[in-house]
């Protein structure tokens, strides 16, 4: 089965994007049991952050983010925190995302983050969204 972590502004998108989505469609394959998602508690801290603030706030009500995040939770593969990831990226603050990737032996991390699309020779690899999805033979 394919391992992913998935960033968590592709996750926040999938909260209030449209059903046919490509974040949508990819979280569903995740709930139907076809891809693992890998979780920790800080990528659930960064999802509930952004929930919170005001663009989703205005789309998305207090119950609605509360149950998102308990999907999350329940559907995620769970594992520890990260602790005192290796520097690799110009945003420190994403290095968590490679050291999770790399310790539970993830096949990829989705995102839309230039800094780890663009970083050469990342392993595993950063892909996008619509890369995903191809690579799992998620229709658009």
């Amino acid at each position: 089965m394919t391992r992913l972590v998935i960033d968590a502004s592709v996750l926040v998108s999938a909260a209030v994007a449209h059903p046919d989505s490509r974040p949508t469609k990819l979280l569903e394959a995740v709930r139907a049991g076809e891809v693992e998602m890998v979780i920790c508690e800080q990528l659930l801290g960064e999802i509930e952050r952004a929930l919170a603030g005001k663009y989703f706030t205005q789309r998305v009500t207090a119950e609605e983010r509360i149950a998102y995040l308990s999907l999350i939770r329940t559907i995620g593969a769970a594992h520890p925190d990260p602790l005192d990831p290796p520097p690799v990226l110009r945003d420190p603050a994403d290095d968590y995302l490679i050291a999770l990737a790399v310790s539970s032996r993830a096949n990829a991390i989705v995102t839309g983050d230039g800094d780890l699309l663009e970083h050469p020779g990342l392993q595993p690899p950063a892909v996008t969204v619509r890369e995903a999805c191809r690579r799992l033979g998620i229709p658009d």
